[in-house]
């Protein structure tokens, strides 16, 4: 499950809003449920936020997920969850994909699977001629999304049947 919680950061002449954002994972042999605090944000009061799961990895080792919030400075994050006390890695989608598309063009971002080596892969999509629909690998290193190389096989996600995405 996916947890974002929000309160107002209570600074001095400021009415900005904080954003806590969390991951809720109940082990499948059974347990109490584990919080996993990935990321807090400060911004804007009344920014749009949203949280997606996007699925597991075929091997269930890995949850990986986008969160976006609006505002002055909207951003896009993946992230890459992989069921350890190791912090969650974080990915700025907004910056890989900054030289991508031209300015003004607006694309959404989907994780749609990894490779066999375990790169996450995401495709992009726009709703006008601005930038074609592609498959890119990122990564955490904060270079830019690679195209994904032609015939390379993706390993789909296992989505979540809950339904709330």
């Amino acid at each position: 499950m996916l947890k974002v919680s929000t309160a107002d950061d209570h600074s001095k002449n400021s009415h900005d809003c904080n954003a806590d954002y969390k991951l809720v994972v109940t082990p499948a042999t059974g347990g109490a449920p584990v919080e996993v605090d990935f990321l807090a944000s400060d911004g804007e009061y009344g920014r749009r936020l949203s949280l997606r799961l996007a699925g597991f990895s075929q091997d269930g080792k890995r949850v990986l997920g986008i969160l976006a919030e609006g505002g002055k400075y909207p951003t896009t994050l993946l992230f890459d969850y992989h069921g350890s006390d190791a912090p969650v890695p974080i990915v700025d989608l907004k910056m890989q994909f900054a030289r991508v598309a031209p300015p003004g063009c607006i694309q959404t971002l989907e994780v749609i699977g990894t490779t066999a080596s375990g790169a996450i892969v995401v495709e992009s999509n726009s709703e006008k001629a601005c930038g074609s629909s592609r498959r890119w690998l990122v990564d955490d290193a904060g270079s830019k999304a690679q195209p994904l190389p032609l015939n390379t096989a993706i390993l789909g996600l296992y989505e979540s049947n809950s339904g709330t995405r």
